[in-house]
């Protein structure tokens, strides 16, 4: 009976994370450059075996107990498939159509990659991401352009009246890199980028990307995870009737 309880109570908090997923794709549906989510889920055997895997040199070690085969989130997967875009005719917007991020810089030097290309020019001129930092240019310093009169082509060269002023930085993660959110739609990749190969990375001036996010499906997943909480919650209170049941009643018979 209380390996049920523990498989239920796995149950309702693996819908629950997997609910607040989805909430927040919807939420962010109509945000630039923004990548939906979804959880992973394994059971608790196949959990419990990739940890004590021989070849596991990370928490493998870890001996985590014997339990049922319940259900338990094993990561949160990003999609990064492109979203759709949408002309804007403001100059400082940018979209990636292809592989590769913008790179941006903090006040801190801290790196970080987007596909969010509602850019905008400071006081000095220099092409920023309001709120998060500096577009980079291809030896990763500040671009700085006179005017918001100036054109950007295909390969990322910024030319201002016919002079090439800047060429923008698009970066690729390296192989098997694990995301860290700054924003909804900026992150960090923790295992470092390298330049993205140009012939499969098109920048289009006067447009952004729009979030991938689907909402028809998203709406459909979302319900799906309520029924099973609900049915996990039920399962709950059933195990929780039997507990009270088990420790008033029983104990008086005979």
């Amino acid at each position: 009976m209380v390996r049920g309880f523990y498989a239920a109570a796995s149950g309702a908090l693996s819908q629950q994370k997997s609910i607040n997923i989805i909430s927040n794709n919807i939420a962010n549906a109509t945000t630039a450059g923004y990548k939906s989510q979804s959880t992973v889920n394994m059971a608790f055997g196949e959990q419990m075996i990739a940890r004590l895997g021989a070849d596991n040199q990370g928490s493998g070690a870890e001996n985590i107990g014997q339990g049922t085969y319940m259900k338990v989130l094993s990561s949160d997967y990003m999609d990064l498939t492109q979203g759709n875009m949408e002309p804007t005719g403001r100059s400082v917007d940018m979209a990636i159509n292809g592989e590769g991020f913008f790179l941006i810089k903090d006040d801190k030097n801290t790196e970080m990659i987007t596909r969010n290309g509602q850019f905008a020019m400071d006081k000095e001129g220099y092409l920023v991401l309001p709120g998060v930092g500096f577009v980079m240019n291809e030896s990763k310093g500040k671009i700085q352009i006179p005017s918001a009169e100036f054109s950007v082509d295909a390969q990322g060269n910024i030319t201002d009246a016919k002079t090439l002023k800047e060429k923008l930085y698009i970066a690729k993660p390296k192989a098997d890199a694990t995301f860290e959110k700054v924003t909804e739609s900026v992150m960090i990749s923790k295992a470092g980028y390298d330049q993205a190969d140009g012939k499969l990375t098109k920048v289009a001036q006067g447009a952004i990307e729009k979030s991938n996010v689907n909402l028809a499906q998203e709406m459909s997943r979302i319900i799906a995870n309520q029924g099973n909480f609900q049915s996990c919650s039920q399962i709950l209170k059933i195990y929780d009737r039997i507990n009270e049941i088990t420790a008033n009643q029983i104990g008086r018979i005979g």
